[in-house]
């Protein structure tokens, strides 16, 4: 059976305003939040109250991630906008945290860059898959591990102002969060590996992949719309 694309106003076909899409949503608006509370910790290290403001709101969006899903499928309100709109808001999200970290902190720019770059590709992936083939991608176990290792850089950065007021000593490897960035970079990169073996066909040779319903291996990567 031929790869057929799908109209762009296909997605809005469904619900769109459903308690799964605002949840989804929700942690988009935390940002702003966060970026206040982080840059107030940055001025004063030693007020941990703007520390476990940004830690609170980086729980409260990973609940959030949880929840959508969760009532999604509780109050079968599953769409194909929903599944695009989770990951969108989880890419804001991650590329805001650690724009900040970078900005106060000093993440590592180019890694930051690699990342927004990843990002980048994977909407337009997205894109391209439903648009023009017909098919919805899903998440794979190096993008679910890399939000993971974001939230965690995320959070190891903000903490060594604090440390350092500690007065532990310079070489701990506590101090040392850079050991996050590039296992998060190396993540990324595997990532993008297994999006361009798994997708690499699908997008430049069409004609030599066949949609095989009972396939388990494309149902892990791939829904057909």
């Amino acid at each position: 059976m031929p790869l057929e694309g799908k109209k762009a106003k296909e997605l809005f076909e469904d619900r769109i305003f459903t308690l799964s899409n605002f949840i989804s949503v929700s942690r988009v608006f935390m940002l702003p939040f966060f970026f206040y509370t982080t840059a107030e910790y940055a001025k004063n290290p030693q007020n941990l109250i703007y520390f476990y403001s940004s830690i609170a709101l980086c729980l409260a969006a990973v609940l959030t991630d949880y929840l959508d899903g969760l009532f999604a499928r509780l109050m079968h309100q599953e769409t194909t906008l929903g599944r695009y709109l989770d990951p969108v808001c989880d890419k804001f999200v991650t590329l805001g945290g650690l724009v900040v970290v970078n900005y106060h902190f000093g993440f590592p720019l180019w890694i930051l860059i690699v990342y927004f770059i990843r990002e980048i590709l994977g909407v337009w992936l997205g894109g391209f898959l439903y648009l023009k083939r017909g098919l919805q991608g899903k998440p794979n176990w190096w993008g679910k591990f890399g939000v993971g290792l974001v939230a965690v850089s995320v959070l190891w950065y903000m903490l060594i102002p604090h440390l350092v007021l500690q007065g532990l000593e310079i070489a701990s490897w506590y101090l040392h969060a850079e050991y996050s960035a590039y296992v998060l970079l190396a993540v990324v990169l595997l990532g993008m590996i297994a999006y361009i073996i798994n997708y690499w066909n699908i997008v430049f040779h069409p004609e030599k992949t066949v949609i095989d319903p009972e396939n388990k291996k494309q149902a892990k990567r791939f829904n057909r719309l």
